[in-house]
């Protein structure tokens, strides 16, 4: 073994090692600090300062020739291509959208229909349609609820409980969104999603991803050209398509999208491209990609390889969104986020709506507990979003 071999399989051995760090503010967060090597790599691999100019090619920034809306058109041309949708479409080639409508179910105030689409060949979507009680022939608000790293989460979204506990652990978290939306007057949509909802994944059958099937996704994608979060954007871009074109009741100017954690991750890319999302409300999920000390926060499937460097932060992603209604929406007792880092990235959230004209369109809230949804934030935002 050479000397350079075996200094760098000390880097990696004797470097690596974090310790737990409680964070300043009131909300008292574990948190991963790095040392040595380690922490001086990740700040020039992640660094997000004037001494690394390859972070970020496209970042916002005022002095941006054309100005906001210049820059927008730049980054989704972008993103679109790091989250590899051009490849999907090809491989979809001239596939139609097959939908599948099962018999209602009453429910107080609203029936429920389990549904399909095939969003491209082989790849089968399940889906709730929850629909208000009253006349069909009137249009209503849509909503898309999407959920995140719950097998069966798309289930217990739209208040289809596996027993009595089950049911009363979710409502201890207003964890049904979709019930909620529905009640709120929305015809509503909760999807499965792709890697993440059992329904819909790939299993990782000899454990060789950690037994994880989105990250076993995430591997399928990337070998593809393709990503998982692009897999993800897609499909809810087919429901869309398809809801505000064919399903009876629907209002296509009033389209909202939301999800909790991976859902709420989902809700920030689908809403940076598409028009249609009138209202976006990422609950416990948006965040920067990393940490000031290099942490990345999310899951593995939920990143998209080269965004952090030819594009920028994931405050640049959310901010496309502009001049819609975007809420953001996070828990303080979440120890799956940092505070410091949430306000700094909704800190350059909000100065790039302001840029866009837009301030008054953005809100970050922070509810008192941990990761889930706060329906006493959100709705009263989403009402007064769609009511512009």
């Amino acid at each position: 073994m050479t000397r350079f071999t075996l200094g760098c399989l000390m880097l990696l051995i004797g470097s690596s090692s974090t310790k737990p760090v409680i964070g300043q503010d009131e909300v008292r967060k574990t948190f991963a600090e790095f040392s040595g090597e380690s922490a001086r790599y990740l700040k020039r691999l992640h660094g997000k300062n004037s001494e690394n100019p390859g972070f970020g090619t496209l970042t916002f920034r005022t002095d941006y020739t054309g100005g906001f809306k210049a820059w927008q058109r730049d980054a989704r041309k972008k993103l679109v291509d790091l989250l590899g949708l051009p490849q999907i479409e090809q491989s979809v080639g001239g596939h139609r959208t097959v939908v599948q409508i099962g018999e209602r179910i009453q429910e107080d105030g609203y029936h429920r229909q389990r549904g399909s689409i095939e969003t491209e060949p082989n790849v089968t979507i399940p889906f709730w349609l929850l629909t208000p009680d009253g006349k069909s022939d009137s249009q209503r608000p849509f909503a898309i609820c999407a959920h995140g790293h719950d097998s069966d989460g798309w289930n217990t979204y739209a208040g289809v409980y596996r027993n009595d506990n089950h049911q009363k652990k979710t409502l201890a978290k207003d964890g049904n969104p979709g019930v909620q939306a529905v009640k709120q007057g929305f015809v509503t949509i909760v999807p499965a999603t792709r890697g993440l909802a059992s329904a819909v994944s790939i299993p990782d059958v000899k454990g060789r991803h950690g037994k994880l099937a989105c990250r076993a996704q995430l591997i399928h994608c990337l070998l593809a050209g393709r990503t998982a979060m692009g897999e993800r954007v897609w499909d809810t871009q087919r429901i869309v398509d398809w809801a505000t074109t064919e399903l009876p009741g629907v209002d296509p100017k009033k389209v909202v999208l939301l999800g909790n954690s991976g859902g709420g991750v989902l809700t920030v890319y689908v809403a940076a491209l598409d028009k249609r999302i009138k209202v976006a409300v990422p609950s416990c999920s948006f965040t920067s990609f990393t940490s000031s000390t290099g942490f990345v926060f999310h899951c593995d499937c939920c990143l998209v390889p080269r965004a952090q460097t030819e594009l920028g932060d994931m405050a640049d992603i959310g901010a496309m969104t502009a001049p819609r209604a975007l809420l953001a929406v996070h828990g303080r007792k979440d120890s799956l986020h940092h505070f410091p880092d949430v306000e700094a990235a909704m800190a350059r959230v909000s100065s790039i709506y302001s840029a866009a004209g837009a301030l008054n369109h953005f809100q970050h809230k922070w509810g008192a507990e941990g990761h889930k949804f706060y329906p006493d934030i959100m709705w009263p935002f989403i009402e007064a979003a769609l009511a512009n």
